[in-house]
């Protein structure tokens, strides 16, 4: 065995997790040394949107739920589909591994209360599709089954 295959074996003892989705292209990342600025274009991201999507940077509570991934004073970009139909669109493009906001189904409440986690599971059933959901730093699933409905916005990256 060559000391390459070693040191791969040697990195590769974890067990394989799903990771994020590829969504924004290395050629639409852009740094200007002159101007000292880091861009990216949300245009010709991979998915496949009819018009540019809107963008959050929210603020991330406290709760060490997705430590390792984010923290508290993260900046986290988030991305949501401009319309019902771009909407659509994201919720039919993300995947097991994908960090999103969703809205807890907490029965009639009106304001809800929001949990930004993992997608671990996902699947299909008589009333469509549905998630579950996991904080990385946590040893359960989220107690709650999700729907696209409940799906609010797709997490794309982190600037630490």
């Amino acid at each position: 065995m060559s000391i390459l295959d070693s040191l791969i074996q040697l990195f590769r003892a974890g067990t394989e997790k799903p990771s994020p989705s590829d969504i924004v292209p290395e050629d639409n990342i852009r740094y200007s040394i002159t101007a000292g600025m880091l861009s990216i274009s949300l245009t010709g991201i991979n998915i496949p949107f009819t018009m540019p999507p809107r963008v959050w940077i929210p603020f991330i509570p406290d709760t060490n739920s997705m430590d390792g991934a984010f923290d508290y004073g993260n900046n986290n970009i988030l991305i949501q589909g401009f319309d019902s139909e771009n909407q659509k669109i994201m919720l039919n493009f993300i995947k097991v591994g994908d960090i999103c906001v969703y809205r807890i189904p907490l029965g009639t409440n009106p304001y809800g209360f929001y949990a930004i986690h993992r997608i671990v599971k996902m699947g299909k059933d008589s009333k469509g599709r549905w998630f579950r959901f996991k904080g990385d730093n946590v040893g359960w699933l989220d107690p709650y089954i999700s729907r696209d409905v409940n799906v609010e916005w797709l997490a794309i990256g982190t600037i630490f």
